[in-house]
């Protein structure tokens, strides 16, 4: 994982990367007649169930309902405009913006074999953001049991954290901005629902992660940048002329939600995080989340469903020992 929080800072490698089986995104004009709905390339069947889709939608954009008619004008310009984003090179750079300049020295240092308390230390304490969350984390109920009080102190808070607390409380911050709600209405209905998402996510990302044998934080990672898709296809479209508005039709959301699939794999491929997750994401831009058949995948789908579950009914308690979590979908 050497290259990826560089790559981050700069939104995206300035060098041309080539995309692994990437498949056909092209969509063509239909012919006189025909229905609107034919008109744009059609994916296999969506990553979420059909009457998960678009509840989720509308809980991202404060909830207007999608509407039973065919895809308008503009919901298809927004499609077409989607598949040329997948049929270029690399993400546009704009579109995924930058993160904090410490964060890849401090994840460099937290690879080494014995970690330096006073080093870690200093480094996290010149970036305000990352000390916060640092110090907010060790305090969580979690935490707080391992330390046996409340923390107050940057040092406590780091060893009570360990290695795997830390690099996760760095990844929040360098990965936070990903779903900065500043592009537009869409962009920024969608950012803090969508953060609150990829944070549960991730967590149970990284459980299913370790159960298949991989590691966790690579799970974590997964989980927490899987919904970029999303906020890049939101930005997309805030940056459109004309754009597209709230309500969708129900054929646009299972489209959107197959291109924001592809979109988080084409960005995950460039961004050389580590092999596991390079391979997810071609795997991904390739065939969508659903069809991948790696161990990483199947965590992040599940991971995916679960964490839409208990975003739409609040009140159901997720419980991360639960055999039915732990699991493939059937």
């Amino acid at each position: 994982m050497r290259k990826w929080l560089a790559e981050l800072l700069s939104g995206l490698p300035g060098r041309r990367h080539a995309l692994v089986r990437a498949a056909p995104t092209q969509v063509h004009a239909a012919p006189a007649g025909a229905h609107a709905q034919h008109s744009v390339a059609q994916f296999p069947a969506p990553s979420l169930p059909a009457d998960l889709s678009a509840p989720f939608v509308e809980w991202q954009q404060g909830g207007a309902p999608s509407r039973e008619t065919p895809m308008g004008p503009r919901e298809l310009r927004a499609l077409r405009h989607l598949d040329a984003l997948l049929a270029e090179d690399r993400t546009p750079a704009d579109l995924l913006p930058r993160t904090p300049a410490v964060v890849p020295q401090l994840l460099n240092l937290l690879r080494q074999d014995n970690l330096p308390l006073a080093a870690v230390c200093e480094r996290v304490g010149k970036d305000v953001v990352l000390t916060a969350e640092v110090l907010r984390l060790a305090n969580t109920a979690h935490y707080r049991q391992r330390a046996g009080h409340a923390v107050a102190d940057l040092s406590q808070a780091i060893a009570a954290l360990g290695n795997d607390g830390v690099q996760r409380a760095i990844a929040r911050v360098v990965l936070k901005p990903l779903y900065d709600g500043q592009g537009g209405v869409l962009s920024s209905r969608a950012a803090a629902p969508l953060w609150k998402h990829g944070e549960h996510k991730a967590t149970l990302c990284a459980a299913l992660a370790a159960q298949r044998g991989i590691e966790p934080f690579e799970g974590y990672l997964a989980g927490l940048m899987h919904n970029a898709g999303w906020s890049i296809a939101w930005r997309a479209f805030d940056r459109m002329d004309g754009g597209v508005s709230v309500p969708f039709s129900h054929a646009f959301v299972q489209q959107l939600v197959l291109r924001k699939d592809r979109l988080f794999g084409k960005a995950a491929a460039a961004w050389q995080i580590s092999t596991t997750l390079n391979a997810l994401g071609a795997d991904i831009l390739a065939d969508g989340l659903e069809p991948a058949r790696s161990p990483l995948a199947a965590a992040l789908a599940l991971a995916d469903r679960d964490a839409t579950i208990a975003m739409l009914a609040p009140t159901v308690t997720v419980d991360l020992n639960a055999s039915q979590l732990l699991q493939p979908a059937a």
